[in-house]
């Protein structure tokens, strides 16, 4: 599924994944989708059910990160974590690639703008990767 599907079935997609999970987590994923679609209108979204995850790609930079519903909140993975700065200190992981911000149920605006500090570090390195 792409940002370019038609809304139903990105939705349909979504719902999908979705299924089982406790309502606040949902609902949670729900929020955290739309403030990466509006921090980068250029991501394209992808439902991956078996990664059990909303993937978001760049046109140019390819994947960048994905919204992964656990335990009670969202681990937003970045596909090269390890390599991003660490402003916040926020993320988890000691990947040799991949390293991930977590967002509890219940999180407010704060966390979301410390999500978007790193989506748009990602993206940026991303983008550099490619035409680099």
């Amino acid at each position: 599924m792409t940002a370019r599907a038609h809304p139903d079935d990105a939705d349909q997609q979504l719902q999908r994944l979705l299924e089982g999970e406790p309502p606040a987590v949902a609902q949670l994923v729900r929020r955290l989708r739309e403030v990466v679609r509006s921090a980068h209108p250029d991501l394209r979204e992808r439902v991956n059910l078996g990664w059990h995850g909303l993937a978001f790609h760049h046109p140019r930079g390819g994947y960048v990160c994905a919204l992964f519903p656990r335990d009670g909140g969202v681990n937003v993975g970045f596909e090269h974590g390890a390599d991003l700065p660490d402003p916040h200190g926020r993320l988890l992981g000691k990947g040799r690639r991949t390293r991930d911000v977590r967002i509890e149920v219940g999180s407010g605006p704060e966390d979301e703008e410390v999500m978007i500090d790193y989506l748009d570090i990602a993206v940026d390195m991303a983008v550099d990767r490619a035409t680099g």
